[in-house]
């Protein structure tokens, strides 16, 4: 058999391997303080629901805000950092 008909096939890569390939850096470090955020605060109104009602728009606004605020906070450190890092 000639090297030609031989080909192998490549395993593919796994999600968390696609998912570093695409977002990485700053942008990674934001998004993992987002889902992290939103989990917090998930658990949160899960545990107390005196509080916070459980239902679609808390969890939405869950997601807006604790998730975006965190997220966007987190990468701005990041980006903030990685700049300094080029000095």
């Amino acid at each position: 058999m000639t090297e030609e008909t031989k080909q192998t096939a490549s395993p593919r890569p796994t999600l968390l391997a696609r998912v570093r390939g695409v977002l990485h850096g700053p942008v990674l470090i934001g998004v993992i303080a987002a889902l992290i955020a939103i989990g917090l605060s998930i658990f949160g109104m899960v545990r107390n629901p005196e509080g916070t009602p459980v239902n679609l728009r808390s969890l939405l606004l869950v997601i807006v805000l604790a998730g975006g605020s965190w997220g966007l906070i987190a990468w701005a450190i990041a980006t903030a950092a990685v700049e300094a890092g080029k000095d």
